[in-house]
């Protein structure tokens, strides 16, 4: 017994699953780990982008209003009288105007004491 060494260790039995489940194990396996890779990336930039993207709308919607704005007439409507009156007047302006006429722009009351307004524009 002293010279026959140490004694041989048990054999270890190993479980192989089916390949289908095992194939399943494995890219499951990969998904977890990229997706962990990329929320490590993105966990300490979520304020940052969240605030990019917002911009991002800001600027877009801005330019939106802006060539929409830029496209539309520019007209100086001003009151006659006191502000109680129900007429108006459209003042033009020679400078903005060296196109053709666009004609008169009328604003009307839809009904007496209504807040509502009618504007019709008569070439």
């Amino acid at each position: 017994m002293l010279f026959d060494g140490l004694p041989p260790e048990l054999p270890t039995a190993t479980l192989l699953s089916s390949a289908r489940h095992g194939r399943h194990r494995v890219i499951g396996g990969h998904l977890r780990h990229w997706l962990s890779d990329r929320w490590a990336w993105l966990r300490p930039r979520t304020v940052p982008m969240i605030v990019a993207f917002v911009g991002m709308l800001a600027v877009l919607g801005s330019t939106k209003y802006l060539s929409t704005y830029a496209c539309t007439p520019h007209h100086s409507v001003t009151s006659s009288g006191d502000l109680s009156s129900p007429r108006w007047v459209m003042i033009k302006d020679p400078a903005r105007d060296r196109a053709a006429s666009p004609g008169h722009l009328r604003i009307v009351p839809v009904r007496p004491g209504s807040g509502d307004v009618t504007i019709t524009i008569e070439p």
